[in-house]
């Protein structure tokens, strides 16, 4: 009889999943820092000097805190069916790695700071989708767990 070769999981799976959400937090953090939106840009005057500043906008910032958390779950996600595919050359994994790179790039076109880089980055009530992007955290934790089991 052919018995599945049931490896047995290593203990430091467990930890990637919450390493992963940790390094996704503190990146987003980083970067939600450098997401200035010109609400009402002042011209400041130093001696010498003139440069505009800019308010930080709070509901950009948690928007790039939690994208930031999407792209690296979906990062994580796409180098662990990258590795299945490779190992099993199974089309299933194959389907999943094209899957997942679709999802990573709608979500980095979407992304606020490459936005930003186009122009001023709209926030008014109902332009994010916040709760859309929480509960794609929470999917994809769910299925970097379950991949990883």
């Amino acid at each position: 009889m052919n018995e599945p070769n049931m490896t047995p999981r290593k203990p430091g799976n467990r930890i990637w999943v919450p390493a992963v959400l940790l390094v996704g937090l503190l990146l987003g953090a980083l970067l939600s820092l450098v997401a200035p939106v010109p609400e009402e840009p002042r011209l400041e005057h130093l001696p010498g000097f003139f440069f505009v500043t800019f308010t930080p906008e709070p509901l950009l910032q948690f928007h790039v805190l939690v994208t930031t958390i999407e792209i690296v779950l979906l990062v994580a996600l796409l180098v662990v069916y990258v590795k299945v595919y490779a190992d099993t050359r199974a089309n299933f994994s194959l389907g999943l790695v094209v899957v997942l790179a679709a999802l990573l790039l709608n979500t980095l076109f979407s992304y606020p700071l490459l936005l930003g880089l186009l122009g001023p980055v709209s926030v008014r009530p109902g332009d994010f989708l916040l709760f859309a992007d929480i509960f794609m955290i929470v999917a994809y934790t769910v299925f970097l767990y379950l991949s990883l089991e």
